[in-house]
């Protein structure tokens, strides 16, 4: 039986793949732009997300330690500072 849509508060939870170079954190930062207002990316990629700063508003913290505990603990620190949307770019450095 069909009924009437509404709107939720429900998170969404997104994998982007793709080769290196075919524009996974562009379209990650995109997408997320259109969600939300305040963007945190969490970056494993040396800064190179920073090359879109001047196309889209949103603050990196620079992972260097790949244990899969660092992500935790940087996914915790964007959640307590308020941000509205977490991009991890990229996760390949965990397994």
């Amino acid at each position: 039986m069909f009924k009437k849509a509404t709107k939720s508060n429900l998170k969404i939870r997104l994998a982007l793949s793709g080769a290196s170079g075919s524009g996974k954190t562009y379209s990650a930062l995109s997408i997320a732009s259109n969600l939300g207002n305040r963007i945190a990316l969490i970056d494993t990629e040396r800064g190179s997300a920073s090359k879109y700063a001047d196309l889209f508003n949103f603050d990196t913290c620079e992972l260097t330690n790949h244990h899969p505990a660092k992500y935790i603990e940087a996914i915790r620190q964007a959640e307590e500072m308020g941000y509205d949307i977490i991009i991890i770019d990229l996760l390949t450095h965990a397994w």
